[in-house]
Parts: structure tokens; sequence; C-alpha cells
């Protein structure tokens, strides 16, 4: 099972988890499992029985359980069998039968789950913050990987759950639910597979349930109550994404979808239900950023699973069909925004000795990896789309949906599925973005305009550094009148080019709507707070103005995954670290050179910032800034100003969530003001100023 980011803003506060499928070897065929536990909050235990009937002909098998579980029982028709138990293994050892007749084994266990919670949510590119397991009085959560359960090598044909608590605490699992009810002091439920799922978890809490039906498809929350309120909205949400869905990729994989309360801050997607903690859940995007992704899922992921062999193209899919194509839906400028974006996180968050093919991408482990699995693989989809057309992208994947659903899929049955679609062998495109790290380095070189009769003719060469990909690049020339659209197949390191207009030309664009994945130049990325993530020569710098202490800047530095990060005083600073470093300074410095000059809309008067026309003048706010540094070029400077400990303390852990951005203003308990200024982008375009 892995996880997976579901929104930009809430990058470590959300994940998913789909299980990528470990290449198979031999194992023993599983015909079916019922599970039975019961739930004890007050104690953090479970007790648990499961029936597991193994194929005829089956021998020794070995099962993954808690290594802290206590084995009450094994049976084998009936009767006890040897058994041993030792981390987290039980090895059984099965009578010889005629090998016509299933096996059948019946297990019972006790054991605890008490994971340590985060309290708020955190940073790190884990957002389970290792949880896997925890039983409370305010709710249980038990993740797949927990051993809850006796896990089989082999995911069974057929499960069913049965799930007893105090009364009052409603459970949730994988399937359908087919029973639930409350008798004396035990509410209990029970749920049955169509589609058995590897790593099944188990959620519980004292839920209000919301319901609805869709077609055959059931829907429900299970939100605490303080929350129960949004059900309608979850609900509405859910019902319209799943049709979106289904419409766009065919029928929706399975039983029912369900939106749960998580009772620690993080999230959680799984096949059928999403998890979300109540910090999460309350915030008003969700419903149509975290939500719809998590429902592409259920398609990409869940219902269809990447192979590990060949690599892990989920992610990158449902990016693009969720977090991208919806903003391209409301808008072609959002779209081309999120775009441009996902080149910036790669320039900013992938040095050279952290890259690697998308091929080899399995899980997110730190922003390097988010920012090629999820990113890189987003934009290897929008350049298959761009380059067959809409029709024939989606006819292919509803083509794999049909053949592979409940199956594992490859990056190369993706290669076949685009290339059945249009008639064209895609196989070297994918085999160029695939299977190499990085990304071409564009330019524009030697571009003149010139007077020619009634018109102008443009002439000048793309250049590639590194090795050359074989690609179709759009240009565009802005001119006087309508601006002028060219495509140019570029193969080589120089690629030369010939534009012809009509009216006077006023700027060349290279890619100016970011269709091609590309390395950009320094120049083309903006400062924002992931190039404080992705820099190779941090330097912290402590002012006199430093309101938030040294803890809450030390605070920061973990946050943003440079906790090592060397901190100085800023007497101490001297002009070869100002030139060498990047410098990350918590307070104003006394001498006002070492900021860059400020951009439009933000002010420093007296002491007091304003950004965007509001000023950081009350005891609860804190300002972020993230600009090009005046000393070095290609370097940044970056400022930290909490107007006190306590709104360190409050917004301190919230800056890493707002990587895209270069300014950020937080007051009143919330976020105020946050944008980017736009970069020089001297590379890709070339600006017309005579004839």
């Amino acid at each position: 099972m892995k996880r997976v980011l579901l929104s930009v803003v809430v990058v470590s506060m959300l994940c998913c988890r789909i299980a990528v499928a470990a290449p198979q070897h031999s194992e023993t065929a599983v015909e079916r499992q019922e599970i039975a536990v019961r739930l004890s909050p007050a104690e953090q235990f479970l007790t648990g029985d499961s029936r597991i009937v193994f194929a005829p002909g089956t021998g020794n098998v070995s099962l993954f359980l808690s290594s802290a579980a206590r084995i009450t029982a094994v049976r084998c028709a009936g009767k006890p069998i040897p058994y041993t138990f030792a981390d987290g293994v039980l090895s059984l050892e099965l009578p010889a039968g005629t090998g016509t007749e299933p096996v059948t084994v019946e297990i019972a266990y006790r054991t605890s789950f008490d994971d340590p919670l985060p309290q708020r949510p955190g940073s790190g590119e884990d957002p389970t913050y290792g949880v896997r397991g925890a039983i409370t009085a305010e709710g249980a959560f038990l993740d797949g990987s927990a051993g809850w359960y006796p896990v089989t090598a082999a995911t069974p044909r057929h499960r069913i759950v049965r799930i007893s608590a105090p009364a009052g605490i409603e459970a949730v699992t994988a399937g359908r639910r087919i029973a639930r009810k409350t008798a004396g002091d035990v509410t209990s439920s029970v749920w049955e597979e169509e589609h058995p799922v590897e790593g099944l978890p188990l959620c519980a809490g004292p839920y209000r349930i919301d319901e609805r039906r869709l077609g055959g498809i059931a829907l429900y929350t299970y939100l605490y109550p303080d929350d129960a309120a949004l059900a309608d909205r979850y609900l509405d949400a859910t019902a319209r994404y799943i049709a979106f869905y289904s419409a766009l990729l065919g029928p929706y994989p399975f039983e029912k979808f369900a939106v749960v309360e998580n009772f620690f801050p993080t999230g959680y997607g799984f096949p059928s239900f999403t998890l979300l903690g109540g910090t999460v859940i309350r915030l008003p995007f969700i419903v149509d950023t975290s939500l719809p992704h998590e429902i592409a899922h259920s398609w990409w992921g869940n219902g269809i699973r990447p192979d590990a062999r060949d690599g892990n193209w989920s992610e990158g899919l449902v990016t693009y069909l969720a977090d991208y194509l919806l903003k391209e839906r409301r808008s072609a400028a959002e779209g081309r925004d999120y775009r441009r974006q996902i080149l910036a996180d790669y320039a900013t968050l992938v040095p050279p000795d952290a890259d690697f093919p998308l091929a080899q991408f399995q899980r997110r482990t730190d922003p390097a990896s988010r920012a090629i699995g999820y990113g890189k693989g987003a934009m290897v989809f929008h350049m298959v789309r761009s380059k067959i057309g809409d029709d024939a992208f989606f006819a292919a994947l509803r083509d794999i949906c049909r053949k592979r659903l409940y199956g594992t899929a490859t990056w190369d049955d993706f290669a076949r599925a685009f290339s059945r679609s249009t008639g064209r062998d895609l196989t070297p495109f994918f085999r160029q973005w695939l299977h190499r790290p990085g990304g071409p380095h564009l330019a524009l070189a030697d571009v003149t305009s010139r007077r020619e009769g009634d018109g102008w003719r443009i002439t000048g060469t793309v250049m590639q550094t590194g090795q050359p990909y074989d690609l179709k690049l759009p240009l565009r020339l802005l001119t006087t009148g309508q601006p002028v659209e060219v495509t140019l197949q570029v193969t080589g390191e120089r690629t030369p080019f010939r534009i012809v207009a009509t009216a006077k030309p006023t700027r060349l664009l290279l890619d100016p709507d970011a269709d091609i994945f590309r390395i950009l130049a320094p120049a083309e990325v903006p400062v924002t707070v992931n190039s404080i993530k992705g820099a190779e020569r941090l330097l912290g710098v402590m002012t006199k103005d430093c309101r938030g202490g040294g803890d809450g800047f030390q605070r920061l530095l973990a946050s943003l995954g440079k906790g090592d990060t060397a901190i100085i005083g800023e007497d101490e600073l001297d002009g070869a670290r100002k030139k060498g470093n990047d410098l990350l300074f918590c307070g104003l410095p006394q001498d006002r050179s070492l900021l860059p000059p400020l951009p439009d809309g933000i002010t420093l008067k007296d002491g007091v910032l304003a950004v965007k026309g509001e000023p950081a003048d009350s005891p609860d706010s804190l300002v972020f800034l993230a600009l090009p540094s005046p000393a070095a070029p290609g370097r940044f400077v970056a400022l930290y100003r909490p107007a006190s400990a306590a709104a360190a303390a409050a917004f301190t852990y919230k800056i890493t969530h707002y990587g895209p951005y270069g300014y950020l203003l937080f007051a009143d308990g919330a976020i105020r003001k946050k944008g980017t200024e736009p970069p020089a982008a001297a590379e890709s375009s070339v600006v017309f100023t005579s004839e």
C-alpha cells in the first residue's frame, strides 16, 4: 500500500492509500476469509476470530498478524494444529489432506493498538506520521498494514468482515455494508467485498451516519456529531464526481463510497472510502480538491493497481484527471497556471543528484520524488492527450478500465492502449519520457526580426542542451495584431525556425502555455516556499527582530525539511556567505540592504510590513516572503517574521503547505493573503524593441 498527495495546499496533511502490486510469486489461493473483531476502546485492544478457506492441496502457510497479538487458538477442521508465531509471522502446519477438498483454518487472537497520534498536521512527506494502528476512546484507526486480522499472502476471492463495538461506536471498512444494528450495549456491522482489496483498513468512532443511493452505489458520510452538518455537502459532491468520472472512464468499480471523519489530523484514501481528519474535513475547498482526487483513485490505483515491476503510474494519472483536469474545465487559464506550477516545482525541488526516471517511481518519499511521480507523471499524460486528442485519449483510458479492472496495469499497457486508440506507435514517445531522468533544457537564441515588404520575418534557433529530446514545441509570436501560433518539430541540439507575420512583432514566447514538460532555467522559476525545500545551500540568519524566537525558527526549518540548516546571527553574515548561500531571515535585519527590493504591493514602513494593502500590525500576524537575492543571481532571500511567539506557534507549521507561493500573510487565525511574483523568464521569451 502507498500514500499519495491529495491537495497542493494541504500537501502534508493528506494522503491516499493504494495498493502497488508486487511481482507475483507462487501463493496459496484463498477461496474465502471471514473476519470477526470486537473493539474495546477503553482497553485499546480488539479480540478477533478469522476463518480462512484455502484451496485444495494447500500445504503449510504463513500469515501476517500484529507482533503484539496473543494467539488463543488455531484449529483446522475443528482440531488444534501446531503453529509458531514470531515477529508478526504466524506459521501453520496444516494436516495432510486428500488434495481435493478445501482446507479450513480458524484463528482466535487478541491484540492492542496504541500508536502515538499527532496533535496537528505535520510537514513530512509521510502524512501518516507512522500511525498504523490506534484504538482510543475517540475512535479507532487500523491500517491494512497493522495486522489487525490474519493477512494471507494471496488476497481472498471473497471476504466478509463483522465488527462489533460498544453501543454508539460505528465502524466502516471496505466493501458493501450488508447489516448494521445496535442491540443492548453493542453496535455491530457486517461488510462484504465483491472484489477484496489488499491491506484491508478499519475505522470506527461515535459517528452520525447519513446515506444516499446513486444508482446501485451506496453513498455514506460517517461524521462526528460536531461536523454532521457537512453531510449534505459531501454527499452532493460525491454523487457529482462519481457521475463525472463514470461518464469519463466507465462504471464506478466498488460497492460504495463513504466519507469518513478521522479523530486525528491526517487524511487517507482507501478503496471505497476516504478518511479525513476533522481539521481537514472542515476546509471548504476539500470537496472540490481532495475528494475528487480520491474518487478518481477508485479507478486508478485501487480499481486497477500499478505493477511494481514497471513503476507507479497512478499518482501522475490521478493528479492529471483530478487536480489538473477540474481546473482546466473551469478555465484555460487555471489549467495553464497548474502546468506552469508543475514545471516550477520540478525545477525547484528536484536537484540533479535526486532525479531519476519516471518509470522508477514507486511512492513519494520526499519533495523530489513527489515532483517526479505526481508532477512529471501528470505532464506525460497531458502531452499524450495533446498529441492524440481528447477522443483517442479518453477512449484508451476506458479500454484499459474494461480490460484491467481489479487487476494490474503497467506503463507498457498505457503505451499500447494509446497506440491502438490513435493508430500510431507511441512507444518511442513513452520511452524518452519514462526511461530518462530530467527533461529537455530549451532556450531561444539568435532571434531577429526584419521588415520584409508588408510584413516581418522572424528567425532564430531553439537550443537544446544535454541529450536532445524529440518533441513538438509550441511557439507564440505576439504582434500589434493577431498572435501567430507555430509548432516546431525539435529533434537536435539546434533547431532553426522562421516565422512570417503581417503585423509588427512585439514578443516571442517558447512553450507559452506550458504544454511541454521541460526543465526551466533559473530565471524562469518564481521564488517560493518550495525554493527553500529544494535549496542545496541554505543558511538561517537570526536577527534581533526574531520575535518567534529560536524555537519557532527551528520549527520552521524542520517543517520545510531543512532541520539541519546552520543558523548564524546577523552580525556573522559576511559577503562570502551572502553570495554563496540562499538566506532565510528570522525577523527584519537591521541592515535593510540585506533584503531584496520588495515587489509591488508589499511595503515596509516604520517597521510594519503590509501585503497587498493589508498591514501585519496585529500581535497574531505572521509574514513570509521569498524573493530573488540582490547579491547573487540564481539565489534567493526569504523572510520569516511572526509578530509574536504566539503567532509563531499558531502559523509556522502551516507555511510548508503553501509551497507554490512566494508571499504569505497570516492573521486572525487564518491565511489572509498569498501569491507569487512572476519570474523574468529570460530564456523562453524575447522582447522586440525595434525593427
